[in-house]
């Protein structure tokens, strides 16, 4: 089975490392697939995380297991399932081996619908209709059974350019803040903060 999955981008994080959650990086995108065209990828984590419970038990044969899935039925922003299956996929920026060593990995090849080299200049936005490849890691840690979704590249299909808030308004007759009016920068405007 192809570890390829095709849907809509949210969050993406795939040029920077997102620092929020983890000091050291890690590069991540949340991805929304159509039900019916995730199913195949769901049954194959399951089939994942069944094989190491059994692996586990015959290690462990008295041991009481959970299961973390790497996938949740998606939701709107007023909590209701919007038909998609959402998909988590993140890689470190960096390890530290158990002597201290630290390294950087590469991060995840990003390119356009024809396989072009993407730089950091253009963000993807939410709502991009993207492929992503990702390397599925089996685990149990604390007797929590899962499996880790690596994100290895993305190729956008689609492209909804991110951009900052500022560029949701466009520019209106009307009020303008004294510092513009008065023809003086930002900087010049705070020099007392």
């Amino acid at each position: 089975m192809s570890n390829i999955l095709k849907g809509k981008a949210l969050w993406a994080k795939v040029f920077e490392p997102n620092t929020r959650w983890d000091a050291a990086g890690v590069y991540e995108i949340t991805v929304h697939v159509p039900e019916t065209e995730a199913q195949e990828m769901c049954e194959h984590l399951d089939s994942l995380i069944e094989e190491q419970r059994k692996e586990e038990i015959k290690a462990k044969p008295k041991a009481t297991l959970s299961t973390r899935k790497p996938y949740a039925k998606a939701t709107d922003q007023d909590g209701n399932e919007t038909g998609d299956i959402e998909f988590k996929l993140k890689e470190k920026s960096q390890i530290t081996t158990r002597d201290g060593k630290t390294f950087k990995l590469k991060p995840p090849l990003v390119v356009d619908s024809k396989r072009t080299p993407m730089t950091k200049d253009t963000l993807i936005g939410n709502g991009s209709i993207v492929k992503v490849a990702v390397e599925l890691k089996p685990y149990c840690v604390q007797s929590t059974l899962g499996v880790t979704m690596r994100l290895k590249g993305v190729q956008v299909l689609q492209l909804v350019e991110f951009s900052n808030a500022s560029a949701m308004f466009n520019e209106e007759e009307g009020f303008i803040t004294q510092a513009i009016e008065q023809g003086m920068d930002f900087e010049e405007s705070h020099a007392d903060f």
